[in-house]
């Protein structure tokens, strides 16, 4: 079942439906291969077909749906060549963008008063066994390093690509269930942040790895190898 977008939200109605989608994705209520059928979303939403199709529009650019003729739309198998592609510009993205953060952090301690509340609030939704929230939380936390970072263009990318980390690593966190741990990491990254540690980035790659399986990892750590050979 997807969950209505908000009311009174100041986006677009289309990016609203868009964002629906994307959680019912990473939570496993829509799969990937599933047919959107306009007219049931539109009522699980309680919206017309209009934003419907506007939100189709959306994710058929990102690559998160496919449209086909007299087909409709189905949601794209996040799977192989995909999965290794966003994992490597994530983790590109947000290697640049912890050396920005943890200089913004340094100069300016009480930014980190953000990472602390997204920690606690983690904290709250584990305690409801809320995984949806929980893993909304995840996403944000690295949202907040970019922002912090004072890289535009990271930023925008990271932005740019965020509906699919938001699928990838929601299915994958689905797969660990293990609300300790991940908050463990978090407030590991945040001490690290805090002390300026010049392994940072190793760990915030790490983190971002932790779930890959031993193939995915090692055909990611190649290509860095074979770029750095260049």
């Amino acid at each position: 079942m997807l969950a209505p977008p908000p009311i009174g939200s100041t986006r677009q109605l289309g990016e609203a439906v868009a964002d629906a989608i994307v959680d019912a994705v990473a939570q496993g209520s829509l799969q990937p291969g599933e047919r959107i059928v306009e007219a049931d979303l539109a009522g699980q939403l309680g919206v017309s077909r209009v934003p419907i199709r506007e939100a189709i529009k959306i994710l058929q650019a990102q690559g998160i749906l496919e449209v086909t003729p007299n087909r409709g739309a189905r949601v794209v198998a996040f799977e192989g060549r995909i999965i290794e592609d966003v994992f490597e510009a994530r983790v590109a993205l947000e290697r640049i963008a912890i050396r920005g953060a943890v200089l913004a952090y340094r100069l300016a301690p009480r930014r980190l008063d953000a990472l602390r509340e997204i920690i606690s609030r983690m904290q709250r939704m584990a305690s409801w066994s809320d995984w949806v929230e929980f893993r909304k939380c995840d996403v944000a936390f690295h949202h907040e390093i970019c922002k912090a970072s004072g890289n535009s263009i990271v930023l925008k990318l990271w932005e740019a690509l965020a509906r699919h980390i938001t699928i990838i690593f929601g299915r994958e966190l689905a797969s660990e269930r293990n609300f300790d741990l991940v908050i463990e990491q978090h407030e590991a990254l945040l001490r690290q942040i805090e002390a300026g540690n010049p392994q940072i980035e190793d760990t915030l790659e790490r983190h971002i790895l932790r779930l890959r399986k031993p193939a995915g990892r090692q055909a990611h750590v190649g290509k860095r190898m074979a770029r750095s050979t260049r």
